[in-house]
């Protein structure tokens, strides 16, 4: 099992509450460790470090390569070790902090492992951000994967998104809701980013109390 890097701010009094942040393909830890003051003070925050080193500060939890007719191909077996090692090493706090709430902010790549993390485990994680990201049904465990789920989403996506299509969002959104899950969806007039009105969205999802 691989080891993650990874950065780590400790909640402001004794709480056993985490929020697992995984950036995007090409990013790191450092991107949306930014996040990290703005997040509710009572988690301890963990941002996660993709183990596939493409430069200087850039990593990717897994390869995508592209054919002669720029059709895009996901390595599926450095995403189900990426998937593997994220759960172990939140298992490793989860026991280590005696963790009884659990929520994933996942961007791109992240948003992507995020969702197939919390429906392959279902009644692991409380909450899932998934930013600018989609679901992929090669990534699920089991074809009932989608049943059962307790776990609240919120999903956000640009529509002038140019790296992942829009399209590819909505998608995901109507399958979550087609099975009943609880499914908090916005859309922003942006492109591959988070905007400042989606952030202000994401920290208010993030502050109700469960």
């Amino acid at each position: 099992m691989m080891d993650l890097s990874f950065l780590y701010q400790a909640p402001e009094q004794e709480s056993h509450k985490a929020i697992f942040l995984i950036h995007g393909y090409g990013s790191s830890d450092k991107d949306l460790f930014q996040f990290a003051p703005h997040l509710p003070k009572d988690y301890h925050i963990f941002s996660l470090r993709g183990p596939y080193t493409l430069g200087y500060e850039q990593f990717a939890w897994y390869a995508i390569h592209f054919d002669e007719n720029q059709k895009k191909f996901n390595d599926l077996d450095q995403a189900r070790s990426s998937l593997n090692a994220i759960k172990a090493f939140i298992d490793t706090e989860k026991e280590k902090l005696k963790l009884h709430h659990i929520d994933l902010m996942g961007f791109s790549q992240g948003c992507i492992l995020s969702l197939a993390l919390a429906l392959n485990h279902p009644g692991c994680f409380n909450r899932v951000a998934g930013l600018s990201g989609y679901l992929n049904l090669e990534m699920l465990e089991h074809a009932e994967a989608i049943e059962k789920q307790t776990t609240a989403f919120f999903l956000s996506h640009g529509l002038e998104d140019a790296v992942i299509p829009f399209t590819w969002a909505q998608e995901t959104r109507d399958l979550l809701l087609k099975h009943d899950l609880n499914v908090a969806w916005h859309e922003y007039p942006t492109g591959h980013t988070v905007s400042y009105d989606n952030f202000k969205d994401l920290i208010t999802f993030l502050s109700v109390q469960v």
